[in-house]
Parts: C-alpha cells; structure tokens; sequence
C-alpha cells in the first residue's frame, strides 16, 4: 500500500491536502464548500450515517477473522489487532492505528486452530460461518455507532424509531457484503488461487501493507491453512481473495492514503490484489437512488489517480466498481487511462491550491451557483428525468437558512440591544460578529526579554517582556508562539512595532494589576524607529469584552472545551469555554444549548487562536425560536 498518514487536525485550519469530500462539495456548490471549511458550520449528523459506519464495520470484521482460527459463535474480539499510537506526520498529531511493533502480541498467532473437520469446504458452509460471524460483529459496530452518534453533540434525529426502521435492513446489507466478497473468493478458486498463489502458500511475497488478517505486518511463515500441494481449498481461498480494507480497529484517518506532494489524500474502502491486478472496489451502505450517486464514478477515479500517483505513476488500477448493498448491485465504473488521470490531476492540482490558504477565502469567490439534481435508480443508474437546476439543491442544503445565495435565508440576528433576562429591565448592547476587530498596533521599547512559564499549568514557556511605550506607561508581552519569527537585532533596548496584538488584563503579585499585550499567530513584530498613524497611544489601550446576539448553529467540543460555532446576518465566529464539563455548566447558568438556539453572550473576550479570532465567555439567555427543526429521517 502507498504512504499513510493523518489528517489535519483542524478540519477548517490551513488546507494542506484535498479530500475527495471537499472537492465534491466545492463542485456540488462553492458556497457549500465555503460555508463548511472556511466558515465551520457543520450540519446536523442524523442516525442514518451511523449507520454506514455500522455496515461497513461489521463487514470488515468478517473479513479479517480467519475461518480456520474463529469459530462461528466466538466473542466479536476474538481477532482484534493490536494497536499503538504513531506519529505519522512528525507533527505531534498521534493516531491510532495497527502495531508494527515486533513485540506485537497478533490474534492469529495466539488462537488456537479449530479441528480441520470444522473448517468450511463449500460456499455453503463459508457463508454459514461468515453470517455467524456478522451477527456478532454487527451487534458489537451498531452498539459503537449508537454510542458514537449520541455522544457527538451535533446529533439530530431519534435513534430509538431509526433502529426500529432501519436496524435488520443494515444487517442484511452486511449480508450483501458477504456474498459479493464470496464471489471473490469463488472466483478465486475458479482461478486455482491466481498467480500470487503459489508464493502464499510458502509465504513468501507479503505485501507491505498486507490485508488485515490477524498477523503482523512482516509475517514471513506460510499461513497454518496453507496446504503444501493439491488444489486451492476454500479456506485458502478466503485467506488469498481478502483484499485490502482499513483494519476496524484503527483510529479515525489512520490508514488514508497521501500524495506524495502531500495535496490529496483518500481513504480505498476495498483493493482486490489476488488476481495480480489492482481492483479498488467501494462499499456504499445505500440503495444509490440519491444524489450523491452523480459525483461516486468522480470519486473512484481519484482513488484510481491517487493509487498511480503513489506508486511511482508505474502501477494503473484495472478495475474500479460500487457496491451498493442496499440492493445490492455491483456497479462497474469507466476506467480511467492514463491521459484521464492527468487531466483529473490538472483539475484537482489547481482547486487545492485554490483552497489551501485561508486569505484568498473571500465569499465572493465561492459564488452560490449549485449544480442541477439529478434522479437515480437503484444500484446507481441515471434516470432519464430531466435534471432539477437553478437553486433546487437549496431545498436539501443544510446551509439554506444561513447562506445569503439561498432562496430559503431566514432573518438572522444582527447586534443591538436585546433583553437578555425577562424578568428584569436590564438591557445589553451587543455587536455584530463582522464588527469584531480586537486587534491593536503599538511602538515601544522592548525591556528583560525572556523565556517565562505561564499561568496556570506553568508548564508552557513562551517569551515574555515589558514593552515601554511613553515615560512610565508600559505593557507586559507574552509572545503565545512556541517559535515566534522575531527580527534581527530583537533584544533589550530595541525598538519595535507590535502589529496584531490583543489587549488583557494582567495580575502577578510583583507587578499587581498591569495591561498584558497577547502576541499570537497572527501578531508580526518587526523593528521601527517612527511612530504611523495606525499606532494606538497607550491611553486608548484596555481590554475589550463584547455581547453578542446570535444564532447557536453547530457545536465543536473536545478535549477540556465546550465549543459552538455562531453565526448572525454579518458572519460567523467560535465561542469556547474551558475547564471541562463541570466548569461550562456552571457557566451556561444550567441552559442546555440547542443547535438553532438563539442566544446572547455577554463579557466574550476575544483570542488569536490559530490564526483565527475566537471568543471566550459566557451564555445569559436563550431565546424559543430555532433557526430550523431537527430533519427527517
């Protein structure tokens, strides 16, 4: 398999790769693309993805156990894989992902073999054994997905009536899977084990990135199913036809696939390698009757482009196909030659540079000209209804209340006084989320440069010193930058210009009460001899809080963070707070937030986080309306 790496760890952050979704929403419709990734507003996440997590987790489970080491009713965990956390990217990002480790302890090295009766000889037996199999696994992937979509604090819908639904329906596409995975391993046999079959038998030739199927990454020994002559047998079959997939156990992006310029990335649901061509087939937990269908034939021939991009351009994929198990129907996709694959990579090259860097994200640039909707049949086949074009994709676009193309736009907030408690005739002045600009510029002298720990943890050290700007007025800079960019000739008794600062409030018990300057990602220092006009006097620093009136539109909590995401009719902008479960609560006054909720903040202090303006502080109120109901299932 190529490179593998992890992806960024900020899905809205600096766009160092492009993924077939981003670059499937950006044709769908810019505005789409841009109202996701540069202004982070996620949509609401129904049950029925969970569900394709479910299917597909289950199948591949069934096909990493090995018949001849599991019996039909052992634990679901009888062949899990031993895990280890690894830095792929060097950059600290960890994920979770298979052990290469030689100390390794792997399932099909421990268990022991069941008796050589037991083990399946027919389709009929195979198929026995593996939907045993899948009703253990299924159970255990619809508890995880279950367990997953409740925790995630975007969720809408009601999962107990969607199992109800769609619950035996999911298993019966875990079925599906199966038999078309069977059909591989027939063919297979049909193939007396194809040409990679007589290196198997002896152990030779294992791929370095091999299918998961319990052993190591470098196992050398013949496989224990492995007979010394005679025919293939159908669980040599099962153990050669089993094609590349992401082990279950593996962390979210573990195992995706990267450029090797590091642009692209993609993560292959299916590579059949038995047949000594490369056949990239992928799964799709669905009847194929929606939308998405138009833009999957797109999506395998990236995956084909990425497979030859990242094996010298030497390897071509000889097969792409679909499978929709919902049906189920097996659909083929057009080939790619080589010519398509350079014109793909003329179209994709340049939109990721388009959309890597975040100052080139003006909205006027990602214009709200959705393409037309089309009308599948099942398996995927193109209806021959005509197309609905103009702003019809509208209609099911999760941004359609917000974003300022759509038909369907509703009011949204926008600043000014607002009643925030109904008993009381208090009111607060708020400011609209584009009016927010905490930024500010000032000249001084640098005084005691150093390398200090800060509060609270004082385990983070960053450089900090006193910046004299007038006879005995001075701040206190904490440049919050692990490797700050500084000029040459920076040093005490320099003078320097502090541009994109923002003003706080400092306290330590030698200095008492004091103004602090915060230099961020985005703040520049650089060396200066003469005041400008945008310079602020130091009477006109202080540190700004504001209120704001706006819409609770999608959250984002993670790690020691309560996060939303908010947006009003001048923009959009991130509210935190910190501390844990326990400290927002008692911050958010006992108020559970709701997507759609209208709220007000009041005392938000504003922060340069990753480049980003992002507010701290509190919710005071919230309002009954909702900025739309949670959708149908």
């Amino acid at each position: 398999m190529p490179v593998h790496g992890p992806p960024d760890d900020d899905p809205i952050g600096p766009y160092r790769r492009l993924s077939h979704s981003q670059a499937d929403m950006h044709r769908r419709c810019p505005r789409m693309w841009y109202q996701r990734y540069v202004l982070g507003l996620l949509g609401g996440l129904p049950p029925l993805f969970a569900m394709g997590h479910a299917v597909e987790g289950a199948l591949n489970r069934v096909m990493r156990d090995c018949p001849a080491l599991v019996a039909f009713d052992a634990t679901s965990e009888t062949f899990d894989s031993p895990l280890e956390e690894v830095d792929i990217s060097g950059t600290g990002n960890m994920v979770v992902r298979p052990s290469t480790k030689t100390e390794a302890i792997w399932p099909a090295l421990r268990v022991m073999p069941l008796p050589k009766s037991s083990w399946p000889k027919e389709r009929e037996t195979m198929t026995e054994w593996a939907r045993a199999r899948a009703d253990l696994h299924f159970e255990r992937e619809w508890s995880l997905a279950r367990e997953s979509w409740e925790e995630d604090p975007n969720r809408v819908g009601d999962w107990t009536s969607f199992e109800v639904a769609r619950k035996d329906e999911s298993l019966q596409m875990v079925y599906a899977g199966i038999e078309f995975h069977l059909d591989e391993v027939e063919d297979c046999i049909a193939a007396e084990g194809g040409p990679l079959f007589a290196d198997w038998r002896v152990g030779n030739n294992r791929p370095k990135w091999p299918a998961p199927d319990g052993l190591p990454y470098n196992h050398s020994a013949p496989h224990l199913c492995a007979e010394t002559e005679g025919d293939i047998t159908w669980c040599e079959a099962w153990e050669v036809a089993r094609p590349w997939f992401c082990d279950p156990d593996a962390g979210l992006f573990s195992l995706t696939t990267v450029h090797p310029e590091g642009w692209l990335q993609g993560e292959y649901d299916l590579v059949y390698r038995w047949s000594g061509k490369i056949r990239i087939h992928d799964v799709k937990a669905s009847v194929g009757t929606s939308d998405f269908s138009f833009s999957y034939p797109e999506q395998l021939a990236t995956y084909s482009y990425l497979w030859w991009a990242t094996h010298q351009r030497e390897e071509v994929v000889d097969e792409l196909e679909i499978w929709y198990l919902g049906v189920p129907i097996r659909k083929k996709i057009p080939l790619p030659d080589e010519k398509s694959l350079l014109r793909l990579e003329k179209r994709l090259k340049p939109l990721h540079e388009r959309l890597k860097l975040p100052e080139r994200h003006l909205e006027s640039n990602y214009p709200g000209k959705p393409a037309p909707v089309r009308e599948f049949l099942p398996g995927g086949v193109l209806s021959d209804v005509e197309p609905e074009v103009g702003m019809a994709r509208c209609e099911s676009c999760e941004y359609q209340f917000v974003c300022s193309a759509s038909p369907q736009l509703r009011e949204l907030p926008n600043g000014g006084d607002r009643r925030f408690a109904e008993s009381s005739s208090a009111r607060v002045n708020c400011t609209a989320i584009g009016d927010i600009y905490p930024f500010v510029t000032v000249l001084g002298t640098v005084r005691e440069p150093n390398m200090v720990k800060q509060w609270p943890s004082f385990e983070k050290e960053y450089l900090q010193f006193f910046l004299d700007m007038e006879p005995g007025n001075w701040l206190a800079v904490v440049v919050k930058k692990d490797d700050p960019e500084l000029p040459s000739g920076f040093e005490h008794g320099a003078k320097v210009r502090i541009k994109r600062g923002i003003i706080a409030s400092g306290w330590n018990r030698e200095l008492g009460n004091h103004l602090r300057l915060d230099v961020s990602f985005s703040g520049i220092i650089e060396l200066a001899t003469s005041p400008k006009g945008g310079d602020s006097t130091f009477a006109e620093l202080m540190p700004h809080s504001y209120n704001l009136h706006a819409t609770l539109f999608n959250f984002d909590h993670r790690d020691n963070k309560w996060g939303s995401r908010l947006v009003d009719s001048t923009g959009t902008m991130a509210f935190q707070l910190w501390g844990g479960e326990e400290k927002s609560h008692a911050l958010l006054e006992g108020y559970e937030p709701q997507r759609g909720d209208e709220v007000v903040l009041v005392g938000a202090r504003a922060k340069d986080q990753y480049g980003k303006v992002v507010l701290e502080g509190r919710v005071t109120k919230t309002f009954a309306t909702r900025l739309r109901p949670a959708p149908e299932e």
